[in-house]
């Protein structure tokens, strides 16, 4: 009864240091994140095709903020975004390997008598809030005194398993590598803490509870188990931000079979610069044996990280809709400018093409709203309309800085007053086809999808219909207007612009006279007036284009 109390007494307390050795490693990537005011995620944004660069920056960054994990969220977000890409994000990979290690490193010192002081020290310094610097620099000090005394708790509560038989039993079935890194791989996925489970290892090392024997694979285990939140963070992602997890595991997984394999040999190396009579003893053996490993494999893979790279697209390779999806150039060419005519010549095309988006835009525009249901996109048909819409959207915020931006380039290089007139005509179309876009994305803000109101009268959709139909026809005769900029073609445009008034007002007549004659009219008349607002917006814009042609054809633009 006494040694059931006693394992329970060291059980409790063993959870009661983790719990506190967690909150001090929770409160240090507070601290550290806050002092870096959000920069790694821009500073790793900034990595070019250097894969060393990347592979330093990965480790630095994980120093920073002392996690790994955050390191390949960031990382997945980033690559899903868009704003790196998935090549680029391998050798941060392998830093953010390298960058994990220095968390053992600093537990091998054993610093648990200094937890309480620093926790202490630190939490005094982090009320100091009129200077944020002090305030920051006593929350890190405080999260490590808790992490710290968090390993003293957990060496207390392991001391006494040297002598108990059961765990000396378990141990004897660790004996096999490959059941400690499974251990070690599973142990890390449920605490979520590589770093918290190679303190757990170094801990029952420094109380003589393991050998390096055991400790080494059951921190190679660590390093696959901590791919657990790589895997959360990617999933729903794009294939390209999910390689980046399985760029991590492969990696991983490569690393643990190579080790083990050579354990032995390996176990005697790490034996050999760190001698067990040195300081630290069995605790900087298994730190730097983490440390050796990981350094290791990334300098081996670091020249291979283009075919690595390919051999990951292979397994996973880019979804044709994903990629449709995103938005992307098809006409501009950078090497075109020293041809004006030929660049703006391009221009008329992207943005031709941007109106082009706008049409399928304005034609999918009322199906959410009069369908019946959310619908599916007619071209990427996992997408419901209404994301459909919203993806388009972007794509033309996307377009317009693009295309603005190459003008102003043509316009640097350009001569001729007409070229430069012109240029600045598509700069005015790109931009009114991107407003064109905003009214779609108002109107979705102000009817989100799981509110739209279907109980439109028959009457009020074949009256919608017919003005939709209507801004449709308009905004596909602007393509081949804007593609030409055809003073004829637009002029045809504003022509046949012209009965769209009459049409509105005599269709919002007709609304009235429903309302006072069906009171029940009365319940979708905000929808059915938001649907003719955003239809008459769509027409003024597709009007202003045509105008813009016309202006810029009779040398008033």
């Amino acid at each position: 009864m006494m040694q059931s109390q006693s394992l329970l007494s060291n059980l409790l307390l063993f959870a009661g240091g983790l719990a506190v050795f967690l909150l001090g490693m929770k409160s240090l990537n507070a601290g550290l994140r806050k002092a870096s005011s959000g920069k790694i995620a821009g500073w790793l944004a900034t990595i070019t095709g250097n894969p060393l660069s990347a592979l330093l920056s990965g480790a630095v960054a994980t120093v920073a903020v002392q996690s790994s994990s955050m390191v390949m969220l960031t990382l997945i977000g980033l690559v899903q975004s868009r704003i790196l890409t998935f090549s680029q994000s391998l050798g941060v990979v392998l830093g953010a390997e390298i960058g994990t290690t220095t968390m053992a490193q600093l537990i091998a010192f054993s610093p648990g008598e200094l937890g309480l002081p620093m926790f202490a020290v630190g939490f005094f310094l982090s009320l100091v809030r009129r200077k944020r610097g002090v305030a920051l620099f006593g929350e890190v000090l405080a999260g490590l005194g808790l992490l710290f005394f968090g390993l003293k708790l957990m060496g207390m509560a392991v001391a006494p398993l040297r002598s108990s038989a059961a765990f000396l039993s378990i141990l004897t079935t660790l004996q096999n590598p490959i059941l400690c890194v499974i251990a070690g791989a599973l142990m890390t996925a449920i605490i979520q803490s590589s770093g918290a489970f190679i303190a757990i290892v170094i801990t029952m090392a420094q109380q003589g509870t393991i050998t390096l024997e055991i400790a080494v694979p059951l921190m190679f285990g660590a390093n696959v188990g901590t791919c657990i939140t790589a895997a959360i963070g990617s999933a729903g992602s794009m294939r390209a931000a999910r390689r980046v997890f399985l760029a991590q595991l492969i990696f991983n997984l490569a690393y643990v079979v190579v080790f083990v394999i050579f354990l032995s040999p390996y176990l005697d190396l790490i034996r050999l610069i760190s001698p067990s009579d040195a300081a630290g003893g069995l605790p900087r053996q298994i730190a730097n044996a983490h440390t050796v490993s990981n350094v290791f494999m990334a300098i081996v893979f670091l020249p291979f990280l283009p075919l690595y790279g390919r051999f990951l697209t292979r397994i996973l390779p880019d979804d044709p809709e994903e990629i449709g999806r995103i938005p992307a150039v098809w006409h501009l060419k950078d090497s075109a400018l020293a041809t004006p005519e030929v660049a703006v010549g391009l221009a008329r095309q992207e943005i031709s093409r941007m109106n082009k988006i706008l049409g399928r835009m304005s034609r999918a525009l009322p199906e959410p709203f009069l369908g019946g249901g959310p619908g599916r996109d007619l071209i990427y048909s996992r997408l419901p309309v209404s994301e459909g819409l919203l993806m388009r959207e972007e794509k033309l915020d996307f377009l317009e800085k693009k295309v603005t931006a190459y003008l102003i380039r043509v316009m640097q290089e350009a001569v001729a007053e007409p070229l430069i007139r012109e240029a600045a005509a598509l700069m005015a179309l790109a931009k009114e086809i991107e407003a064109a876009g905003d009214v779609v994305e108002t109107l979705l803000a102000d009817f989100p999808a799981g509110g739209f109101d279907n109980g439109l009268t028959s009457e009020g959709k074949r009256e919608i219909a017919q003005l939709h139909e209507e801004v449709c026809r308009e905004i596909a005769a602007m393509s081949l207007a804007i593609e030409e900029m055809s003073f004829r073609r637009a002029l045809a445009v504003l022509d046949e612009g012209k009965n769209f008034n009459h049409l509105l007002l005599e269709l919002g007549f007709s609304h009235m006279r429903r309302i006072k004659n069906r009171p029940e009219s009365e319940r979708t008349h905000d929808l059915h007036m938001e649907l003719l607002r955003a239809l008459e917006a769509l027409h003024h814009q597709t009007m202003s284009m045509a105008r813009t042609i016309i202006r810029a054809a009779d040398g008033k633009g």
